[in-house]
């Protein structure tokens, strides 16, 4: 009887140990099951953030929406003598005033990083004009055409997309989707190869200029596009009017 609980008794020696036993295995095996069991899960996608970072370059807005070009150090491949980094701002909106204000600039930024692959995206809320490096060369913006291309894929915000959330894509993400790109983020066309590998890219109508309010009922739909690609440095672009976009049935 020494080990029978009575409520307004202390609790007996046996049952206090039985419990710091009992307590000490579930709470480690919370523990463990919390960082196991989410490797078990679908990650949607690679894109992952990055440590708040400072970078340098050519603040440009286009195409597709604000960029800023970042020289690339040592060798470089077909061209690409910069890195461009999309721009946006720190919530589903372009950059603000502090930063869209310096446009045609040799700027330094900072603000958290977002990566998937080749795609960058930045949330940064201000930018400091500087003098440039010397040598620095200036931002190509006209671009290389890859040639006329018909491609089938969906319509995505690159800042969700790149990692802010996942997943960044598809009807899960279609409203936050909608929202970044009315508010300026920019639009990038994902398409997956039959290899099972990956290309995106920013969506321009054939005068350069971003289609965001033209492509929202779009947005998240499996759709066909026929056009340009053109190569800017490391970032690809689709030249295509939005009235050209051919719905595909799911």
């Amino acid at each position: 009887m020494n080990n029978f609980f009575v409520h307004y008794r202390p609790l007996p020696p046996g049952l206090k140990r039985f419990l710091l036993l009992v307590l000490t295995v579930l709470v480690t095996l919370i523990v463990v099951l919390g960082f196991w069991e989410p490797s078990l899960q679908n990650q949607y996608g690679p894109g992952r953030r990055q440590p708040v970072k400072e970078l340098s370059g050519w603040l440009l807005d286009g195409p597709g929406g604000a960029q800023l070009l970042v020289p690339q150090p040592g060798q470089t491949t077909q061209g690409q003598t910069f890195n461009r980094v999309l721009l946006a701002g720190p919530g589903k909106t372009i950059p603000p005033p502090a930063v869209m204000d310096h446009v045609g600039d040799w700027v330094k930024v900072r603000g958290s990083l977002f990566s998937r692959g080749p795609l960058d995206v930045m949330n940064t809320r201000k930018a400091t004009p500087m003098r440039p490096p010397l040598g620095t060369p200036e931002a190509n913006v006209v671009g290389h055409s890859e040639g006329e291309f018909t491609l089938r894929g969906e319509i995505v915000d690159s800042k969700c997309f790149s990692g802010v959330m996942k997943p960044g894509s598809g009807k899960a993400h279609m409203g936050c989707a909608i929202r970044c790109i009315s508010g300026g983020v920019p639009a990038v066309f994902h398409v997956r190869r039959e290899d099972g590998s990956a290309l995106d890219f920013v969506l321009i109508d054939d005068q350069n200029q971003t289609v965001n309010e033209r492509v929202l009922p779009l947005v998240a739909q499996p759709l066909e596009l026929k056009g340009e690609v053109i190569r800017f440095d490391n970032l690809l672009a689709i030249r295509a009017n939005p009235e050209s976009y051919q719905p595909l049935k799911p």
